[in-house]
C-alpha cells in the first residue's frame, strides 16, 4: 500500500475532524484577510471562504 493510500484511509477514518479544523482555518483565514484589506473585499472573501468551506464538506469524497 502506498503512502497516498494510507493518508486516504487515514483521511476518511477521521474525515469529521478533518473538515471541521479546515474550516476553522479558513475561517481564521478570511478574518485576516479582512483585517488587512480593511474591509474593502469582504464580498469576495466571503464568496471564497464559502467556496473553500463546501471544499472541505467534500474531503471524505462522501458529497
Amino acid at each position: 500500500m502506498s503512502m497516498y493510500d494510507k493518508a486516504k484511509d487515514k483521511l476518511g477514518e477521521h474525515s469529521d475532524k478533518v473538515e471541521d479544523a479546515a474550516k476553522k482555518g479558513v475561517d481564521k483565514a478570511s478574518e485576516a484577510a479582512r483585517h488587512k484589506t480593511g474591509g474593502r473585499h469582504d464580498d469576495k472573501i466571503d464568496k471564497v471562504a464559502d467556496k473553500a468551506k463546501d471544499a472541505a464538506d467534500k474531503i471524505d469524497g462522501k458529497q
